[in-house]
């Protein structure tokens, strides 16, 4: 019984949930939102579409288990601290996926086939593409795409290329958060970083310039979003110009929370953490809403 429980957490349901409410952006985009069909292909997605992601972080947990020792967080997980062995990580693993790949090919072929995809990157990436600096956060960030990219299949929605390019921007912006943010951290007093590899060769200058590039990259995309005349025919309004300050407010707080509070190594807890940040999100939801409404 205590394998099992190893195993669950292992999965890091809790971990992962917010990452893959991308799925549901098409959905909400697509103006579904209140349509119980769209909403079950959804869940089942989620769900589905969650098993996946926790094995793979299963796997990588299982190849990084002697660097995550080493790590102040990462080494209480229970492959790196010996709860659980990897052999039985790796069979619980395979038979999990197995189960639910059926599952997923019953469902939705296209979810099936992204699915793969997928697993197939972050089996790369765990065994030689983190290790090459930029592409290990680009990688990240097209993993974002990918749960976007189902929640479009799953429901045949025809989706914008402008929210695959929002996406992947305010991905990449997050990915070199975390990276600055962990650099920060565990870099000891002689410098010498023993758990991430590519943290060795990344340095706060860089990814600071970074995370400006991609900060105005991501403002810009969603002005020119926006403003698009397709999509404001699509929702019959020229008044989405309106969300603009809230999506700036939002990135400029997130800023705010990691240079002054040290924040961002973990997006979950900024956005469940911070009232300002959390209720900018809940505004910008309403008035997109009711733009779209009235």
């Amino acid at each position: 019984m205590r394998i099992i429980l190893f195993f669950i957490k292992s999965l890091r349901f809790k971990q992962q949930w917010v990452k893959n409410m991308f799925i549901f952006a098409p959905m909400v985009f697509a103006l579904h939102f209140l349509q119980l069909r769209y909403i079950k292909n959804g869940m089942i997605a989620f769900v589905l579409f969650g098993i996946v992601t926790g094995c793979v972080y299963i796997i990588n947990d299982c190849i990084d288990k002697n660097n995550d020792r080493f790590h102040p967080i990462k080494r209480l997980r229970p492959i790196a601290s010996g709860q659980l062995k990897v052999k039985t990580a790796l069979v619980g693993v395979v038979f999990l996926l197995v189960v639910d790949l059926f599952l997923i090919y019953q469902f939705n072929t296209d979810f099936f086939l992204i699915s793969l995809i997928y697993i197939s990157i972050n089996i790369l990436y765990s065994f030689y593409l983190k290790k090459v600096v930029i592409l290990d956060v680009l990688i990240i960030a097209f993993g974002f795409v990918l749960r976007v990219l189902i929640g479009g299949v799953i429901d045949q929605i025809n989706l914008s290329p402008w929210i695959l390019i929002m996406t992947f921007l305010i991905s990449t912006f997050l990915g070199l958060v975390k990276r600055r943010q962990e650099l920060v951290r565990l870099t000891p007093p002689d410098g010498q970083i023993n758990t991430r590899h590519t943290l060795k060769l990344y340095n706060i200058s860089l990814l600071d310039q970074l995370i400006s590039l991609t900060t105005a990259t991501t403002l810009i995309s969603y002005i020119m979003y926006v403003l698009n005349p397709g999509i404001q025919m699509k929702f019959n309004t020229e008044n989405l110009y309106f969300t603009i300050p809230f999506v700036v407010f939002g990135i400029f707080r997130y800023l705010y929370l990691i240079y002054t509070e040290g924040k961002g190594e973990s997006p979950e807890e900024v956005i469940f953490s911070d009232f300002p940040f959390t209720l900018n999100i809940i505004l910008w939801v309403i008035v997109f809403i009711l733009l779209i409404i009235y």
